[in-house]
């Protein structure tokens, strides 16, 4: 009876031993539930970003900080981005694919926050971590988003408002007629260029009196007051092309009563400084212009006085934090919103040690 019992307790522990092996075989393959998915057998991370596109430098500046987050932390990264921001469908089929990959994690930017929930939802679902960069989700997402890093835009914005009310400070205190401030924007649905351009309008209304401007232009800011001397004039091209914004730029500058003209971001700007070739009203003793983000027509612009001065993000440092942020969410660890700090750069400040390493070309 004793041997039998043996024999028993042995075949018992034979399985068991079995079938602890076998379970450990498995792990190595499969994702943890909210931790993300490791990607393969190794357990080597695998981080998609699905940006906003490459019409504008900035964005291979953040790819090169989402490679550098990738490196250091032994993980790989497909940074991927419609061909103009302006193409949401393509965005929202890349996005689609970045989660039938079945990644640790996604990073993405959104160009449209209504044509993004569908989709949001899905990878909620799949339990993929999600981080948001550049432009958030502000609907309910029931958890999906779990961390967003990004400049503040509106503060950005409104900076720019500061910096250019002091430099107009007497053309728009002490006035004898109506005056003008050019805003341009490069859309309606890109939510961070929004958000730079309602700063800078708030801000600008707030420092010249509310009561004495009148926002025009664009039936998406319109704040229209009768008999207000400052004008602020929005201009938004139809269509996110080179052609369309030159036009938009020279429409605000020729007009006879402006005084300054803010653009809010890198296409704005470059529009704006193109377009001043032939107009030549921009400069220390014409129109002060302000940009948003750098570039080559930018940068250069700024050094010869034609730019007064620009609010630079910091593109790598957001392409680093957007990908760290994902890799610890997807090892399980707690994440929270990043704001990455923004800096406004001129001809004084701009060759300074921490403001070059903002500025691409």
């Amino acid at each position: 009876m004793n041997t039998l019992r043996r024999r028993i307790a042995f075949f018992l522990c034979v399985l068991l031993t079995a079938g602890a092996l076998a379970g450990c075989g498995d792990a190595g393959n499969r994702g943890t539930n909210n931790a993300g998915n490791t990607g393969t057998p190794g357990g080597a991370l695998k981080i998609e970003v699905v940006s906003k596109g490459f019409q504008a430098d900035f964005w291979k500046m953040v790819n090169k900080g989402c490679n550098e987050a990738g490196a250091a932390h032994g993980a790989s990264v497909n940074f991927v981005g419609p061909a103009s921001e302006a193409n949401i469908s393509e965005q929202i089929e890349q996005f689609s694919n970045a989660i039938n990959k079945a990644p640790s994690a996604i990073c993405f930017a959104p160009l449209d926050q209504d044509a993004s929930l569908d989709l949001i939802a899905q990878a909620g679902r799949a339990k993929i971590p999600l981080i948001t960069f550049d432009a958030n989700i502000e609907a309910d997402t029931g958890g999906a988003v779990l961390a967003f890093v990004a400049t503040d835009n509106v503060a950005a914005g409104a900076h720019a408002a500061e910096r250019m009310f002091e430099k107009l400070r007497d053309k728009l205190t002490n006035l004898t007629g109506t005056v003008r401030i050019g805003v341009m924007a490069q859309d309606t649905t890109s939510k961070s260029v929004a958000q730079r351009t309602k700063g800078f309008i708030d801000r600008m209304a707030a420092l010249c009196g509310a009561d004495n401007t009148s926002v025009e232009g664009h039936d998406m800011y319109s704040a229209k007051r009768e008999g207000a001397q400052i004008i602020l004039d929005v201009g938004i091209p139809a269509e996110t092309t080179d052609a369309a914004g030159n036009t938009t730029a020279q429409t605000l500058l020729n007009k006879s009563d402006i005084i300054g003209i803010y653009g809010s971001n890198e296409f704005s700007a470059k529009a704006i400084v193109n377009v001043n070739e032939s107009l030549q009203k921009l400069g220390t003793n014409g129109v002060c212009a302000i940009g948003f983000d750098s570039g080559a027509v930018q940068v250069q612009a700024i050094r010869d006085g034609i730019l007064f001065g620009s609010i630079t993000q910091d593109p790598v440092k957001i392409g680093y934090t957007v990908v760290d942020t994902a890799i610890r969410a997807s090892r399980g660890e707690r994440v929270r919103d990043v704001s990455v700090p923004f800096h406004f750069y001129d001809a004084s400040n701009m060759d300074n040690d921490d403001i070059a390493a903002c500025l691409y070309k």
